[in-house]
């Protein structure tokens, strides 16, 4: 049975559209990936205060609903509701097929129920930290600590490689530093418009994990050995 199908007769026996939209959320067997939007973005307003620890690659989604645009669609061409944004990660990072109907009826009622009570939002941009000609052998991602790195490993990284070894992600062990910090701020590459083979992995902005911070986490990486 489809989960499409299972939703439709969750909602005829008096489901919210709310709480179903809430599992599609956080539900990793979207898409192919294994990822939930769950695994990228938070929903509190402060993640600091309110988050559960990790960091995750994108902006939270408290109060998205209320935000002027999605993904950098000034004008609304490509995006012109909260749904057709949603979908772009279904399809590119959960690597699953558009929800429609039901689905994404649902899910857009979730992300509209963790928007109510805000005013209008800034459209949130990832800031990129991308090097030129894709050379990350740098100053500013050498000398970091593996100590602090290993505990931001395991906020940011870990989910997908647990402990550095192989599980929705690559196993890392034996990357060099500049190999893991090309990772992290590259990530399946579409942040330059075209994607690095088969990976779905997200880029980290430095609104996300600063210099310092991937330069930690890549000294721990590479201090894993092989």
């Amino acid at each position: 049975m489809s989960a499409a199908l299972l939703l439709t007769m969750s909602l005829a026996l008096g489901a919210s559209p709310r709480a179903e939209g809430r599992k599609i959320f956080n539900d990793p067997s979207v898409g192919k990936s294994g990822v939930a939007c769950a695994h990228c973005h938070a929903t509190v307003k402060n993640e600091l205060k309110k988050g559960d620890g990790l960091i995750r690659a994108g902006h939270t989604l408290w109060g998205v609903a209320k935000r002027k645009y999605w993904r950098g669609d000034r004008e609304r061409r490509f995006h012109a509701n909260l749904g057709d944004a949603a979908n772009v990660c279904v399809q590119i990072f959960q690597q699953g097929a558009p929800l429609q109907g039901a689905q994404r009826k649902a899910l857009t009622a979730y992300l509209r129920s963790i928007s109510k009570k805000t005013r209008r939002q800034p459209a949130l941009q990832l800031t990129t930290a991308l090097e030129a000609d894709l050379d990350y052998d740098r100053q500013k991602y050498q000398g970091g600590s593996p100590t602090a790195g290993r505990d931001l490993f395991y906020k940011a990284c870990h989910s997908c490689h647990p402990h550095g070894g192989l599980g929705l992600g690559p196993t890392l062990f034996g990357k060099s530093v500049p190999e893991v910090a090309r990772s992290v701020r590259e990530g399946n590459g579409l942040i330059r418009g075209a994607r690095r083979g088969a990976t779905w992995m997200p880029a980290f902005g430095l609104s996300r994990l600063s210099n310092e911070q991937v330069a930690d986490i890549a000294a721990f990486v590479a201090s894993l050995g092989s």
